[in-house]
């Protein structure tokens, strides 16, 4: 597993599982005991400022265990069974019980295996939503702007063309707008 020596490693020791974090916009999910390594300082900070859910941890390097020595098979003499305990039956019981244990011990490594830390992906993602957010509201604010500028007839036009609603002329102008404004929360920005 590749360390990221960039970042802070925090351990999440809620109760909560999983634990998504809305709070600070990350949307990270956090299993109990989980680790996770992130690289924005702000970020963390505000995470460790929940003593009772997360902690700062320091991770050790993961060495990969060696793989386990399987004794060589005996060798089957020509020796033919003298009874209880022949070096056949011993034999035999030897093979048999040398291939579970390496099995095993191969299905134990795979097991244990660390999932990926994808904490920086699942960051990134975070970020690219609130930057597609933070645009729309632009759009939004910018529309409003132009609202601004326009006369009764010019508000009507605009709600009958984007929203194929009529906006009553009888209505003062900022409840024009007003209107206007609530069809474009309403709908969109189209």
């Amino acid at each position: 597993m590749p360390t990221n020596t960039n970042g802070v490693p925090v351990k999440y020791i809620g109760r909560e599982d999983p634990f998504y974090d809305r709070l600070y916009g990350s949307n990270l999910p956090f299993e109990p005991g989980q680790v996770r390594v992130i690289t924005d300082l702000d970020l963390v900070a505000k995470f460790l400022r929940h003593d009772d859910c997360f902690e700062r941890v320091v991770l050790e390097p993961v060495v990969p265990a060696a793989a386990p020595v399987l004794a060589p098979a005996p060798t089957q003499s020509p020796v033919a069974p003298t009874g209880e305990g022949s070096s056949s039956e011993t034999g035999a019981t030897s093979l048999t019980s040398a291939a579970p244990t390496g099995e095993a011990a191969q299905g134990k490594d795979e097991s244990t295996q660390v999932p990926e830390d994808d904490t920086e992906a699942r960051l990134a993602a975070a970020k690219k939503l609130e930057d597609e957010q933070k645009l729309l509201e632009q759009n939004r604010l910018d529309l409003v702007q132009t609202l601004d500028s326009m006369d009764k007839d010019a508000l009507q036009n605009f709600a009958r063309d984007k929203f194929q609603q009529t906006v009553p002329k009888t209505l003062s102008l900022d409840n024009m707008r007003a209107k206007v404004v609530g069809l474009i929360d309403q709908f969109g920005v189209q």
